[in-house]
C-alpha cells in the first residue's frame, strides 16, 4: 500500500466514523459553559477578573470504531473594556484516533464600556491553528488477516502518521443590557468561524465550511433568590445544522455561597437535553445527558451523549454585578 493509498483509505475511514461530523464543527449542548467557542465577542464578558472553563462531551463510547470525544478548555480576562482570552477544542474520534485540534487567541472590546452606558456592543477576533492528524498504531489493514486467525501477520506498509497545519481566523459580534436594576436583560450573539477555511483532509483538497452561528436569550430575575434564563443557539456549517433551544433556572441558597441550577433544552431534530448544576462561589460545575430521540435512536443502546463542564470565575476584587448572558 502506498502512502497515497493510505491518505485515500484513512480519509473514507475518517467520513465513515464521523459522518454525521463531516463538514462541521463539534457541538457542545452546554454552550453557554463554552463561551469563546460560542463567540469570540463574550472574551472578557464576565461579572470578574478572570475566569477558566473546561468542558468534555462523550458519545457513541460502546462502539470503538465510532467513539468520539471532544474537549474544549479556555481562559479568559477582562480588563476594562478589553477582553482577552485563549481557546482549545480537540476532537478525538474511533480507535485509530483521528483528530481535530483548534487552538485560538483572541481579543474583544466593548465600544460601550467607557460611555457607562447599560448597552453594551462588543466586537471580538481570534486567530490561531486546525490541526487534522491521526495516530496509525491501532490501524490494521488487508495483507495482515490470514483466515482464521485474525490480524496475525506483520505490517509491510507505511504507516507514517499523518498531520495537516493550518491557520484559522473567527469574528464575532455581541449585544447585551448590562443594567443591575432591570428584572429583564436580553442578549444577542452572532458570530462566524473559519474565515480562512483551513485544511480538512489529509490530500489537501477539501476546505473546512465557514460556521455561522446565532444565539440569545433573556436573563430574569424574580422577587425571590430564583433566575431563568431562556436561550436558543443556531448555527449553520455547509449541508449541516445544529440548534438548541431551552431554558436554565438557578436558586441561591440563603445565607450560603451555593446555587442549584437546573435546565432543559431541545436539540433540533436529535435530542432532548437535561441539565444540573451547581455553583459554589466562585466555581459552577454542570452535567446534561443527550436522550436521543432521532432515526439514530434505532441503532441500539449508548448512542447518547454525555457532557461535563467546570468553571471558575476569579471574584477576588469587588467588581460591579451585571446581567450579561448565561453562566457568564
Amino acid at each position: 500500500m502506498t502512502k497515497r493509498s493510505l491518505i485515500i483509505v484513512l480519509g473514507l475511514a475518517f467520513g465513515a466514523l464521523s459522518a454525521d461530523l463531516k463538514a462541521q464543527d463539534a457541538h457542545f449542548s452546554q454552550y453557554f459553559a463554552s463561551p469563546l467557542y460560542t463567540n469570540p465577542a463574550l472574551t472578557g464578558q464576565i461579572n470578574g477578573n478572570f475566569r477558566l472553563n473546561a468542558l468534555q462531551r462523550s458519545q457513541w463510547q460502546t462502539y470503538d470504531n465510532a467513539a468520539y470525544t471532544t474537549s474544549s478548555f479556555s481562559a479568559d480576562a477582562r480588563l476594562n473594556n478589553f477582553g482577552l482570552g485563549l481557546n482549545a477544542v480537540n476532537e478525538v474520534s474511533g480507535t485509530n484516533n483521528y483528530n481535530r485540534l483548534s487552538v485560538n487567541v483572541g481579543g474583544a472590546y466593548d465600544l460601550s464600556f467607557k460611555s457607562n452606558s447599560n448597552q453594551h456592543l462588543v466586537f471580538g477576533v481570534q486567530a490561531g491553528i486546525y490541526n487534522l492528524s491521526t495516530n496509525n498504531k491501532n490501524i490494521t489493514v488487508p495483507d495482515q488477516y490470514e483466515p482464521g486467525f485474525g490480524a496475525t501477520n506483520p505490517v509491510n506498509e507505511d504507516l507514517s502518521n499523518l498531520s495537516v497545519l493550518s491557520p484559522d481566523v473567527n469574528f464575532g459580534v455581541l449585544w447585551f443590557n448590562g443594567s443591575v436594576k432591570r428584572r429583564w436583560a436580553p442578549f444577542a450573539g452572532a458570530s462566524v468561524f473559519h474565515l480562512l477555511q483551513p485544511y480538512d483532509s489529509f490530500s489537501k483538497d477539501k476546505r473546512v465550511d465557514m460556521r455561522y452561528l446565532v444565539h440569545g436569550g433573556v436573563r430574569f430575575r424574580t422577587n425571590s433568590a430564583i433566575e431563568f434564563v431562556p436561550n436558543i443557539m443556531a448555527s449553520v456549517q455547509g449541508t449541516a445544522y445544529n440548534g438548541i433551544v431551552g431554558v436554565n433556572a438557578s436558586y441561591s441558597l440563603i445565607d450560603t455561597y451555593t446555587s442549584i441550577q437546573a435546565g432543559i433544552g431541545y436539540r433540533l431534530d436529535d435530542a432532548i437535553v437535561p441539565y444540573f448544576g451547581l455553583g459554589y462561589k466562585d466555581f459552577a460545575f454542570g452535567v446534561t445527558y443527550d436522550a436521543n430521540i432521532s432515526s439514530l435512536s434505532d441503532v441500539g443502546n449508548n448512542k447518547n451523549a454525555l457532557e461535563f463542564s467546570l468553571t471558575y470565575i476569579n471574584r477576588s476584587n469587588q467588581v460591579k454585578k451585571q446581567f450579561i448572558c448565561p453562566r457568564l
